[in-house]
């Protein structure tokens, strides 16, 4: 039976400060990328305008990315274990609600990189025979016991079988 409240277990407030590291290093590519098209701008001898929307969308997008949308993935993703399937709710702007049941599961796995690595956040994977879900932003203790939990079910549902 599924159940209609929203899944119980939230993110770790530490998964901020990631976040907004994240959307830091992100907000450098863009930087960069204005750049090149300012100096374009210059070369070509084009409108001043586009650089002035250039600088002005990307520091737009840099602010919005970095002081909004971290607080916000926060407060969205949504994630619970039940007996027979998996819970996972998440999206900012349009809610996305996954029931994964657990006898479809065929693997679980754990994705970091080196960023993510120093602030101990991973990413639990699982993958059903048609599709891959995500339960993201997990600190590292979070990650190793949601994939023990829900490899103690595959368990129990494999010798059920």
């Amino acid at each position: 039976m599924i159940e209609e409240h929203p899944p119980l277990n939230k993110l770790d407030e530490a998964v901020i400060q990631y976040d907004k590291i994240d959307s830091l290093v992100i907000g450098i590519f863009y930087m960069i990328g204005c750049a090149g098209l300012v100096f374009l701008v210059y070369w070509f001898d084009w409108p001043i305008i586009f650089a002035i929307l250039s600088v002005l969308i990307t520091l737009l997008v840099f602010c919005v990315d970095y002081f909004v949308l971290p607080y916000l993935r926060y407060k969205s993703i949504r994630y619970e274990v039940h007996p027979t399937y998996l819970e996972i709710l998440k999206g900012v702007f349009f809610r996305k609600r996954e029931i994964i049941p657990i006898e479809r599961v065929q693997q679980v796995s754990i994705e970091d990189g080196p960023l993510s690595r120093r602030h101990h956040v991973q990413i639990v994977e699982i993958q059903t025979a048609g599709t891959g879900h995500q339960v993201p932003l997990l600190l590292e203790e979070d990650a190793q016991a949601l994939k023990a939990q829900i490899m103690d079910l595959i368990k129990e549902v494999q010798s059920d079988v």
